[in-house]
């Protein structure tokens, strides 16, 4: 039954990932006209045409950090949405009713917002390297391109040397479970805050969203400590190869991730088995 409601979550998701993947695709598109086409064409010199696609270029980075903003803003409000409606308001009734326990049903909305969010990510990665490529190609040319990529491999490998070879291979690794542990983190932090405003008697969603801006505040500014003291105490010694400080830091956050995680967790079960409120 778990596995049908998972199914279930995908099928509701895959229109709005879908229009996600279109607006990326044109924003890509609209930025590469406006930012980098003009200044294959014009140039970059002095001239009116280059100052022009100078301009075009600034305004089209300007625009497309805000659209990636309101992206990552956008897909955690219909994560959050779609959790709440689906688990506390009438539609959560039937979701309540069906013959699971409590852990299956919040695991059954876990794993699709995870993935849906990893999706959402990997486009946002691939639109940018897409966008980064041709702002190098247009004005640096094409063995530039080849030459940063040389670059980024060399200095992954190099920073694991003192860990035999496995540089790339480490990365890899450390970095794919890393972003799942953020991704899986950020999701039950993203159902913790709707389920504790589900407990106020009005402005329950408003709550929320209060809730949790307030949570990723506290846990970013977490963040910068655990970063600025492994590196007060660690980057000295691994100066030679920070790849390895990386680790540290990655694993020091990580854990903490899972910490928040585990919480989030049993505090939503919690309100979920106990205090479950339905509209």
């Amino acid at each position: 039954m778990s596995g049908k409601l998972i199914k279930y979550e995908f099928k509701q998701m895959k229109s709005a990932l879908l229009l996600t993947a279109i607006v990326f695709a044109i924003i890509t598109g609209i930025v590469f006209c406006t930012g980098i086409l003009p200044m294959l064409v014009f140039g970059i010199d002095e001239s009116e045409g280059g100052i022009l696609s100078i301009f075009l270029a600034s305004i089209s980075v300007l625009l497309y950090e805000v659209i990636l903003i309101v992206t990552g803003i956008g897909i955690n409000i219909y994560i959050g949405i779609r959790f709440y409606k689906t688990m506390y308001s009438g539609i959560g009734y039937f979701t309540n009713t069906l013959p699971l326990k409590k852990h299956e049903i919040i695991l059954s909305k876990i794993i699709p917002a995870a993935i849906a969010q990893t999706i959402v990510t990997l486009m946002i990665l691939v639109s940018g390297g897409i966008i980064f490529g041709g702002f190098i190609f247009a004005t640096d040319g094409f063995e530039d391109v080849m030459l940063y990529i040389a670059r980024f491999k060399g200095g992954i490998l190099g920073n694991f040397t003192m860990l035999n070879g496995m540089g790339i291979v480490l990365v890899i690794v450390f970095a794919g479970l890393f972003t799942i542990i953020q991704t899986v983190s950020n999701t039950l932090l993203l159902f913790l805050a709707v389920s504790i405003g589900q407990l106020f008697n009005s402005y329950k969603i408003l709550m929320s969203v209060i809730i949790f801006i307030v949570m990723n505040v506290v846990l970013n500014t977490v963040d910068g400590i655990i970063n600025m003291v492994t590196g007060a105490l660690v980057h000295g010694i691994f100066m030679h190869s920070p790849g390895v400080y990386s680790i540290i830091t990655m694993i020091l956050i990580g854990t903490k991730d899972i910490i928040i995680a585990v919480i989030a967790y049993a505090i939503s079960y919690r309100i979920l088995r106990d205090k479950l409120n339905l509209e």
